[in-house]
């Protein structure tokens, strides 16, 4: 009996120390996943972290003439530092934070509050904007990224005249193309007015576009009056063109085609109206002439 109770004891304290190890194990898992919570808590700008740039920004930027174009550079774990953008060629220094530091009212900083992102804008690009740009950091020394800004001379161009009269119940069919976009391929866009012009706009409509060939064709079947506006093809790191289209009825279209037909008939009968005119006047001098002449008396 005595013997059984003892070994009952070694049971019972084998248990225990098993559960203790058991308790140590599962407190040490929840101090490491504390940890790791806690790690995943920290913000990227803790104070204690150096800034650093992404460099996966675009650094070569081209842009069109006259359009507008912008410098995207990223500063990770920024604290308390500031963010200045500086033309390389004068060192001048063209904003600081969210602060425009030059009269050129053409730049302008961009920044979104919580954001690693500070943009510099560089409004209707003229040639001498090309060059070199930094985007520099307040730290101790300093440190920057370089960006490079190359401006082309490219337009979009709409194979059309600058104002077209379509017929209700045809098709619009445009072509645009952009042969001097910078880069392989270029991504082209059409709008009407203001709107982006897509097939869920409404029915009929069909937008082809060969990036590599630079061209673009839109087609809107069987139009009708509400499809009247100003159509825009833009490209990338293009300018855009834009055509004036008017929808009118049958009866307009007949009157509009004698109408013209009418201003092209008529310079051709001004000639020949002022070819009788001067024969009339002739044909009366000579008249008068042989009128007024004396008569001989044998």
């Amino acid at each position: 009996m005595l013997l059984e109770h003892f070994m009952a004891l070694l049971v019972i304290m084998g248990l225990t120390t098993t559960f203790d190890k058991h308790n140590r194990h599962k407190q040490h898992f929840a101090s490491l996943a504390t940890a790791t919570e806690l790690s995943n808590i920290i913000p990227d700008n803790y104070e204690g972290y150096d800034p650093q740039f992404d460099n996966a920004t675009e650094r070569e930027i081209i842009a069109a003439l006259g359009t507008t174009a912008r410098l995207h550079c990223r500063v990770r774990h920024l604290g308390d530092r500031a963010v200045s953008w500086i033309r390389q060629r004068d060192l001048h220094i063209l904003t600081i934070g969210i602060m425009t530091y030059t009269n050129d009212q053409r730049f302008l900083a961009r920044h979104i509050d919580n954001s690693d992102e500070w943009v510099l804008k560089v409004v209707s690009v003229q040639p001498r904007d090309a060059g070199i740009y930094e985007c520099q950091v307040s730290t101790e020394p300093k440190i920057s990224l370089a960006y490079k800004l190359m401006v082309v001379t490219s337009k979009a161009q709409i194979l059309a005249n600058r104002e077209l009269y379509i017929q209700s119940g045809s098709d619009i069919n445009l072509t645009c193309i952009a042969p001097q976009a910078p880069g392989p391929y270029t991504h082209m866009l059409w709008h009407k007015d203001t709107e982006l012009v897509s097939d869920s706009t409404r029915g009929g409509i069909r937008v082809v576009s060969e990036q590599q060939m630079k061209t673009s064709n839109l087609v809107i079947s069987r139009v009708l009056h509400t499809d009247s506006g100003n159509y825009t093809c833009s490209a990338d790191n293009s300018n855009s063109d834009s055509v004036f289209v008017h929808i009118i009825k049958s009866e307009q279209h007949a009157a509009m085609q004698h109408e013209m037909g009418v201003r092209l008939e008529v310079p051709g009968l001004w000639p020949l109206l002022l070819g009788i005119s001067l024969l009339l006047v002739l044909t009366n001098l000579h008249a008068q002439h042989h009128m007024t002449r004396p008569f001989l008396v044998a």
